[in-house]
């Protein structure tokens, strides 16, 4: 009498659910994601040929960011931590006053960054910027 070998199954993982599970994790991730969009400074930019606005000297305060990222407020030193303060006092005595922020060219762009982080702080609306010496 011939004994006929049993055939064992081998064991398997059944890939069709594994698909299916895989997708639903895919379209949940992609659902649930956050977009983080980085928004920089935004600035009005003139416009070719806009004739340049004339301001009185009066109602206008000057800030110089030097190359070694110090700061004066109309010809005074003033400590980049203390700008807003500065610049608070100036807006109570002329609230229309005109901010303009001059940077120097080899100044790092982190200075710019936080002299314009200060003027904000200020609560100064009106600011212009600058870039070259304090001429």
């Amino acid at each position: 009498m011939k004994i006929l070998k049993r055939r064992h199954p081998h064991p398997e993982i059944p890939l069709v659910s594994t698909a299916d599970v895989s997708f639903l994790l895919l379209i949940f991730f992609l659902s649930t994601t956050i977009f983080a969009t980085q928004r920089g400074i935004s600035l009005e930019l003139p416009g070719v040929g806009e004739l340049p606005l004339v301001v009185q000297l009066s109602k206008t305060a000057r800030v110089v960011v030097a190359a070694d990222q110090s700061v004066t407020l109309d010809d005074v030193a003033v400590p980049m931590e203390t700008l807003s303060n500065a610049i608070r006092m100036k807006l109570r005595e002329k609230p229309d006053l005109l901010l303009v922020l001059t940077i120097e060219p080899a100044a790092p762009y982190a200075a710019l960054v936080k002299a314009l982080d200060q003027v904000k702080l200020a609560g100064a609306r009106q600011v212009s910027i600058q870039t070259g010496g304090a001429s």
